[in-house]
């Protein structure tokens, strides 16, 4: 059973290999410890909240851009719809070509 001897020999080198690895460079602490949490003294009055017409003007704007956006799309998707109907039309009455589409 010669396996078994090289097993052997195996382990006791890692457990060498694990004890010098040890001995020459010590395993640095990766977490540090938890400083004490100070207790902050409640304000005298909360803080206000306060929605600045810059934050309301480009809210505003984005709804608006968002809007133009959408009406742009839903055009070209119609235009698109009425272009393709059209040649398809053309097509069943013989008057134009299939490479069109």
């Amino acid at each position: 059973m010669n396996w078994k001897k090289e097993l052997e020999a195996l382990v006791q080198q890692s457990a060498a290999l694990v004890e010098r690895a040890r001995s020459v460079a010590p395993i640095p602490k990766l977490i540090a410890p938890i400083a004490p949490i100070a207790k902050a003294s409640p304000p005298d009055s909360p803080p206000r909240l306060s929605w600045g017409t810059s934050e309301r003007e480009h809210i505003s704007k984005r709804v608006a851009n968002f809007r133009a956006h959408q009406e742009r799309v839903r055009r070209e998707r119609d235009e698109y719809f009425s272009r393709t109907m059209q040649r398809t039309r053309d097509l069943a009455r013989g008057h134009g070509s299939d490479e069109q589409m």
